[in-house]
């Protein structure tokens, strides 16, 4: 989950002030002041997140803040040229996806360690980690693709593949709500020696068959 989420939010993060230059149509500084405020919108976000992880539960905040961020993303790009009484539309629903985009850090950040059990914590969580930041390379690529550059590592963004590479990103965390609905499991309220011994726990034998019982 950690990966999913990760790859559509820090490729965001990489073409942010270049897109903001692109589609407002301001200097690169004045993109770069405009980050600092999707920043601290991130940050409030954060608070909600983890506030919401104990009230709704592990599994349903996370859905909440994953779909809730794949809908803005994808609106981003759509509304890319929409202005409302001088507000760009684009840059509304980047915050609003901050919000929620970077909120599911602190989702999924603790869950992920109430996952492994003890004997494998420490190194469960670091490959977790080492596996998200494959987002970092996966994201970029898969914009590439989309735009049709030969430049894997630093593709050209054009306005042409912005709904596109939007929706790309936006998908991500789609994924990211399918792995909290079919994979997750929940874990408020539980302590960790709970959690702990569920997942220790052996797998019931199978029934024998009784047209065939023990020793025939």
């Amino acid at each position: 989950m950690t990966g999913l989420t990760q790859t559509g939010g820090v490729a965001l993060a990489l073409w942010l002030v270049t897109l903001l230059v692109m589609v407002l149509k301001v200097t690169p500084p004045e993109a770069s002041k405009l980050v600092i405020w999707v920043s601290i919108v991130a940050i409030l976000g954060r608070f909600f997140a983890s506030w919401i992880s104990d009230a709704w539960g592990r599994r349903a905040s996370g859905i909440f803040t994953c779909l809730t961020a794949a809908l803005f993303m994808s609106l981003a790009g759509y509304l890319h040229d929409v202005f409302i009484g001088g507000l760009s539309l684009f840059y509304a629903m980047i915050l609003v996806q901050s919000f929620f985009g970077s909120g599911n850090y602190s989702i999924v950040g603790p869950y992920m360690g109430e996952l492994w059990p003890a004997r494998l914590r420490g190194s469960g969580m670091g490959f977790v980690y080492g596996v998200g930041n494959l987002g970092k390379f996966i994201g970029p690529a898969g914009l590439a693709i989309i735009a049709g550059s030969s430049n894997f590592v630093n593709p050209k963004a054009t306005l042409d593949a912005l709904v596109p590479g939007f929706n790309y990103f936006a998908s991500w965390y789609v994924l990211g709500a399918l792995a909290f609905w079919l994979i997750a499991m929940e874990t408020r309220g539980r302590t960790i020696d709970e959690i702990d011994s569920a997942l220790d726990r052996p797998m019931p034998a199978p029934a024998l068959s009784l047209e065939h019982p023990a020793g025939d």
